[in-house]
């Protein structure tokens, strides 16, 4: 089981702007979707033309350009299994 004892934050403005703290990888990622490992668990980012502008992994520090949509917290282990190459399925 994945412990999340660290802290992370987010601002999103206007649904266009996201800066986050506390990323410790990026798992998956695409235009629709941006899939995290943070010290707060596992986070999905979802949306449309979404970009990573900038990922620092070292300071944990990243910014998304684009419509966002939705964000969900998941810690479950099989979350997203096989990452962005299983979805043809």
């Amino acid at each position: 089981m994945n412990e999340t004892t660290g802290k992370s934050s987010l601002s999103l403005k206007d649904r266009a702007e996201l800066t986050l703290d506390g990323i410790n990888d990026v798992i998956s990622f695409d235009d629709s979707e941006i899939y995290l490992q943070t010290e707060s668990g596992k986070l999905l980012i979802e949306g449309s033309g979404l970009h990573i502008t900038t990922l620092d992994v070292a300071s944990g520090k990243m910014k998304v350009d684009g419509l966002i949509t939705a964000m969900t917290y998941n810690d479950r282990d099989n979350s997203k299994k096989g990452g962005l190459f299983s979805r043809g399925k």
